[in-house]
């Protein structure tokens, strides 16, 4: 290509960094392999293509330009083989809409690998202050300065369970603590046992063992236990944080699968 282009053994030469014997070496074993001339060689004036040349020239440059895109996408496959994506969850995201994110990433991204850690909201935005973690997921209108907050799909809560006087709820920093401490002032309740646990799932066997009462999502199943539906305030949105200071393959189209899958759950 570079004879064809600059019409000039020596040219080519000077821009291969070889020597001209080498260029006129090359060439005239590939018109061999053609069976035809690539160029009229003419000592007083510029090298001259023949039509074949300017055949093989152009199909040349289609050549090159799709082993380009190929080794590129080799490449990107070879990368993301090895992408691995940390995630923050908080429990009650972790039981009613991880599951489905999850099985859209994994059907949309093959190649990447997860690390899945469950906590509470805050502890979650502490591993990503940390940048111990890519993505997190909360259900409290938390702040984090150098993140970026994402509202998800809504998430309506529901008081479950007998009326024995225990409440049970969850450790502080999470999101069911900070709600079932607002239902409780707000409805002027003082129980007469309070029971903390730090699982969401502890929590509704022992509701659904007649423990005592809880706050819990709508979404999670419960086995014969009575619910009592709350008001707009106990509506609470999950929330996605990204670090503004991190970067990993593939953020953009990642958040946006996970944004299609909580609008599908709104």
């Amino acid at each position: 290509m570079a004879v064809y282009e600059t019409r000039s053994f020596s040219l080519a030469a000077r821009h291969l960094y070889t020597t001209q014997p080498t260029v006129s070496h090359h060439i005239r074993k590939l018109e061999a392999q053609l069976n035809t001339p690539l160029f009229v060689r003419n000592k007083r004036s510029a090298t001259v293509p023949t039509a074949a040349a300017d055949l093989l020239y152009v199909a040349s440059g289609k050549l090159l330009a799709e082993w380009a895109k190929t080794k590129e996408a080799v490449q990107n496959v070879h990368d993301d083989e090895y992408v691995e994506l940390r995630i923050g969850l908080s429990q009650s995201v972790a039981t009613v809409l991880f599951p489905q994110v999850a099985a859209a990433l994994a059907q949309q991204f093959p190649f990447l690998h997860y690390d899945v850690t469950v906590l509470n909201s805050q502890k979650v935005l502490q591993q990503l202050e940390a940048q111990r973690i890519d993505l997190g997921f909360v259900e409290q209108p938390l702040v984090l300065r150098g993140a970026v907050r994402l509202t998800l799909c809504p998430d309506q809560l529901v008081a479950a369970g007998q009326p024995t006087g225990t409440w049970i709820t969850r450790e502080e920093g999470s999101g069911i603590r900070f709600y079932t401490a607002q239902y409780l002032r707000e409805q002027g309740i003082t129980p007469r046992h309070l029971m903390t646990v730090n699982s969401n799932t502890l929590l509704r066997t022992l509701i659904e063992g007649g423990v005592g009462q809880g706050l819990l999502s709508r979404r999670v199943p419960l086995a014969n236990v009575p619910t009592t539906p709350l008001g707009a305030q106990f509506r609470r949105h999950f929330y996605l944080f990204q670090n503004t200071a991190a970067a990993w393959p593939h953020q953009k189209q990642v958040v946006a699968a996970i944004q299609a899958v909580a609008a599908q759950l709104a």
